[in-house]
């Protein structure tokens, strides 16, 4: 019942957007804006799956747009297998790679046994394996893997400890802050990335992460401080065992090889000039070639965020020909505004309230095409835009990590309402103070 509501309103809407007297709306536009109506409301709603809405988009661009713009069908069809596409497949191979031959928790295991039993260092440690886990595989598997581990720590505690809720939040907002750090990390990232592109503009691997990782450092100490000091532990030393670690075997030193090789190849481009996504396929060719990544694993896969980022990605390309971007620019009144801050605040608290109810990846579909041209210095609006929509993490229902944790059974709403919303705003004011710096450079 709820599906075929949800697509009464995607279909009344779409009449209203279409009929509707907006002043300076071409043809092209006002078709743009119908298929934009429709993909937001199924994707706000998931009345069909976000991946279905994705293939629709596309769908609906050629139908729609075909007779009123002079363009090839192809162009709304090849952003499925744009490069960043490939890009993020790659990111998915090495991601199932390290985890299915247990690499990830082997890292894991080599930070605890640093840290040593003090509650803050073992919080730190898990912290820091949560983000740099992140910044390659899926931050929903990560959280996963953590969580393992936070549970043996936790079953180890007194009953009413409060140190087990700064583990148990510290492990998704570390997943979250990490994937801001690399390309890879999170598809909010790609599809900046590939916005970007449509402009003429590039941004290496490496270009990213020395832009993203004082960033992510700066907000990942300052939540672990904050997570300390809101929960501090009573008690000074946590009595738990780390097993030992089995020696290497060839398949373990292939997959570190290929990972250290891809991972160094991406953060190399600029020397080599090997596009990004042309190094993706290394992992793809290495591990499928050699049988460490069987058919089954190949399927299981996150194609549906594939298509999901390729349909949003699409829809860009749609917003870019038909004008539809610059009419809605006018819309927002940006000459009444008096600095690029304000434009920089707008755009980060519209995607972090988006991102709160609906999927990141979403969200960055929606508000990129647009937050690129509004006038602000696209790299910076863009790495706000991506970078908002991953430190939006007030609900449980915010990102997949924050989902996994509370599914635990040990957070309340509350508790991750609370700390999850101090936390976003103090990332906010990190983002756009460092990107408005950025920007300042660039201009």
């Amino acid at each position: 019942m709820k599906k075929w509501v949800s697509l009464g309103i995607a279909v009344v809407l779409a009449l209203v957007v279409y009929f509707a007297p907006f002043k300076g709306l071409t043809e092209p536009a006002r078709r743009t804006f119908v298929i934009l109506i429709v993909a937001a409301t199924l994707w706000i709603t998931e009345a069909i799956p976000l991946y279905a809405t994705s293939l629709l988009i596309a769908l609906l661009e050629v139908l729609l747009l075909k007779n009123v713009l002079d363009i090839s069908y192809k162009v709304y069809i090849y952003p499925f297998f744009d490069p960043i596409i490939v890009l993020f497949l790659g990111g998915f191979l090495l991601s199932r790679a390290l985890n299915k031959y247990g690499i990830d928790k082997r890292i894991t295991k080599i930070i605890l046994i640093r840290t040593g039993n003090s509650p803050k260092r073992i919080l730190l440690g898990i912290m820091i394996v949560s983000a740099f886990l992140s910044m390659w595989m899926s931050n929903t598997a990560t959280a996963a893997l953590m969580l393992t581990v936070a549970i043996t720590i936790i079953r180890s505690l007194p009953e009413k400890e409060p140190f087990k809720i700064a583990l148990l939040l510290g492990i998704p907002f570390a997943c979250n802050i990490g994937g801001m750090a690399t390309p890879i990390g999170t598809p909010p990232n790609a599809i900046a990335i590939s916005n970007l592109a449509q402009l003429g503009i590039s941004i290496s691997f490496t270009e990213w992460m020395t832009i993203a990782l004082p960033v992510v450092i700066l907000i990942l100490l300052i939540t672990w401080w904050l997570l300390s000091t809101m929960y501090k532990s009573k008690i000074q030393k946590i009595p738990f065992k780390i097993e030992k670690l089995l020696p290497l075997n060839i398949k373990d030193k292939w997959i570190i090889a290929v990972f250290i090789i891809t991972v160094g190849l991406w953060l190399t481009g600029q020397s080599h000039g090997i596009p990004a996504g042309v190094v993706a396929l290394i992992p793809a060719v290495a591990f499928i070639g050699s049988g460490i990544i069987d058919r089954n694993d190949f399927r299981s896969l996150g194609w549906d965020i594939l298509i999901l980022m390729g349909g949003g990605l699409s829809l860009g390309v749609a917003m870019q020909q038909s004008g539809l971007a610059k009419w809605m620019v006018g819309r927002f009144d940006v000459g009444g505004l008096t600095s690029e801050i304000q434009l920089m605040l707008i755009f980060s608290f519209i995607t972090v309230i988006m991102t709160t109810f609906i999927s990141n990846t979403s969200t960055a579909a929606l508000i990129l095409p647009i937050a690129i041209t509004i006038g602000v210095t696209p790299t910076a609006i863009a790495l706000i835009t991506a970078f908002s929509a991953s430190v939006a993490m007030i609900l449980p229902i915010s990102t997949p990590p924050n989902a996994i944790a509370y599914g635990s059974g040990l957070l309340s709403v509350k508790d991750i309402a609370k700390t999850g919303f101090i936390v976003t705003m103090i990332s906010i004011i990190i983002i756009i103070s460092w990107l408005f710096i950025f920007s300042r450079l660039l201009g």
